[in-house]
């Protein structure tokens, strides 16, 4: 649940006042025209910009509640709920698609690798890739990227997955897919 998210850079006011609930099992689309604050939105839910005022509540946990941020620890926790698959995939160039995948289970969850490499094929199986495994993101297309970036934010469980324009690099057949 959002509830009056305000969010200024500096003096420009990107949100302001907005409102939302979403509950388990919706689907939600947010549309507007170009830097009307959607990536923001996004952003600020799963903790990776600071609001002005507002709350955000994530399963009942407020993240942040009138403008005033949970401890360091709590924000960590209820933001290892969510996953956010980027609108320009940030997939590291150095690493292989499966070294993309699997860092942030092996070093921020410490995850047992077995299980985390088995992950990593069957969600690159699902996403029709498991062929990429060992490729690095300059030997991908835009839309493998994207489903490499998909997988990617699905390695970590998570119970919330947020998409910043999922579909912008992919060809008609693959965005009804996504």
């Amino acid at each position: 649940r959002v509830e009056g998210l305000q969010k200024s850079f500096g003096k420009l006011e990107v949100l302001k006042g907005v409102s939302l609930t979403v509950r388990k099992g919706d689907v939600i689309a947010v549309i507007g025209p170009s830097g009307s604050g959607k990536s923001t939105l996004l952003r600020s839910v799963v903790n990776l910009e600071k609001v002005s005022g507002g709350s955000i509540r994530v399963e009942g946990e407020y993240l942040v509640e009138d403008g005033r941020y949970a401890t360091e620890k709590d924000q960590r926790r209820i933001a290892a709920k969510m996953s956010m698959v980027f609108q320009h995939f940030n997939l590291f160039p150095h690493m292989t698609v499966r070294d993309n995948l699997t860092c942030a289970p092996l070093i921020v969850k410490k995850e047992d690798p077995e299980q985390v490499f088995q992950r990593c094929r069957d969600l690159l199986r699902m996403v029709g890739l498991v062929e990429k495994i060992g490729s690095y993101p300059s030997q991908l297309s835009g839309g493998q990227k994207q489903r490499v970036a998909i997988a990617r934010a699905m390695m970590m469980r998570p119970e919330i997955l947020l998409f910043d324009e999922p579909t912008s690099s992919l060809d008609p057949e693959l965005t009804g897919e996504v």
